[in-house]
């Protein structure tokens, strides 16, 4: 970390990270927009402030006034940030994040807020190595209209195997790479411990798989997606969806996800499910 970890600023605004024994507050302030601010809350809850390294934890950087929480900002321990902030208190919040670490490596959110970003510092502008288009989308218990949930059911540990295989298509296929096999190996046993991964299976053979990635009280965040190409367009990837979304709309949460803008088949699907679009979202990286 580069300066200092208290960045003053002007009149009484002042940025700080946020420190074990602070997740009380940062959640007070992070849960009052649960679907927006899902992620943040989720590494929260997960995680707790005490950083060990693992991908998904990080550091919190708050901006406060008057002693309160005005915005936040996340960096994880990849060099990815988010903002729970509006436009200023963002960029207050960036132009900290800046001095204490340097560039990130990647940011993600709303496009006008990443937008807003770039045209703001043109240090980060400069540097934009690849842009992910995306929407935001977001299902609500009295829009949801399931599809055969019934083929689908949720994975136990006997399906570890099947579902590190169905991931690594899912990698190749849309990322064009693939993970070490130890760390999709511990993300799937994670998963099927939790009880948030369902299968789709035809004449036996498991074709199509998704996940409760991120699991919040305030809301749940659905990805991982996938079918075996041939075995699409027979509502195998509709069934999984159904199954996983009815859990978390039964129990009042509204489900989140984030589709690729140019995976047309993808946001059909989730729209005949009753997904509504949140707001279009970007994935921006850096040059090292």
């Amino acid at each position: 970390m580069r300066g200092s970890r208290d960045v003053g600023m002007e009149g009484a605004l002042s940025c700080r990270p946020v420190e074990p024994g602070g997740e009380r507050e940062l959640l007070s302030f992070l849960e009052r927009d649960p679907v927006a601010n899902l992620r943040l809350v989720w590494s929260v809850r997960r995680w707790g402030l005490l950083n060990l390294g693992l991908a998904e934890q990080g550091e919190f950087l708050a901006l406060r006034a008057g002693g309160r929480i005005r915005g936040v900002l996340f960096r994880d321990n990849l060099g990815l940030w988010r903002t729970a902030a509006r436009a200023e208190e963002a960029r207050a919040l960036v132009r900290a994040g800046l001095e204490m670490w340097g560039p990130p490596s990647a940011m993600a959110g709303r496009r006008e807020d990443i937008e807003a970003m770039l045209e703001w510092f043109p240090e980060l502008s400069s540097r934009v190595q690849r842009v992910e288009r995306e929407v935001s989308l977001v299902l609500r218990p009295g829009d949801f209209a399931p599809r055969h949930p019934e083929l689908a059911e949720v994975a136990g540990e006997e399906d570890l195997e099947t579902l590190v295989g169905l991931e690594r298509s899912f990698q190749w296929e849309y990322l064009g790479n693939v993970s070490r096999d130890w760390e999709i190996r511990l993300r799937m046993l994670r998963l099927v411990e939790a009880g948030t991964t369902a299968l789709a299976r035809c004449d036996g053979r498991a074709v199509a798989k998704a996940e409760m990635e991120a699991v919040t009280p305030g809301a749940d965040e659905l990805g991982g997606v996938y079918c075996l190409p041939e075995f699409r367009r027979r509502g195998f990837a509709g069934a999984v969806c159904s199954l996983l979304c009815e859990r978390s709309l039964s129990g009042g949460k509204p489900v989140r996800l984030e589709a690729r803008e140019d995976n047309h088949a993808a946001i059909s699907l989730y729209r005949r499910l009753g997904f509504r679009e949140l707001w279009p979202h970007l994935v921006v990286s850096f040059k090292g």
